[in-house]
């Protein structure tokens, strides 16, 4: 396998676990983390952490063949977040990183 096909493969399925909304997709109701809904909430602790526990519950149950290296959730202002999240894909011996940028504007 190509090492730049498997990452950019990864990297697809990770942000579209993260920004996909639970019931979005079809036939698997329970799949996503829905992290857009989170911007419509006051951002607190309990918020932060809520989001990153589903992150990790989502991608381990959906992207089995990563581990979650760090994942840091920081509101960047009124309705906007950035993750950061830096995982290795087991089977390819491969580190990666994304940083996904959600706002409501």
């Amino acid at each position: 396998y190509d090492l730049a096909d498997v990452r950019t493969a990864v990297r697809f399925n990770v942000k579209n676990v993260i920004l996909t909304n639970p019931g979005e997709r079809i036939m698997i109701p329970d799949f996503g983390v829905g992290i857009k809904r989170a911007l419509f909430e006051n951002f607190t602790i309990d918020l932060l952490q809520s989001m990153q526990d589903r992150i990790n519950e989502q991608l381990s149950f959906y992207v089995p063949y990563i581990d979650i290296l760090e994942l840091v959730i920081e509101p960047t202002g009124e309705q906007s977040i950035h993750i950061k999240l830096k995982y290795e894909i087991e089977f390819a011996e491969i580190v990666d990183f994304i940083e996904i940028d959600i706002s409501n504007i």
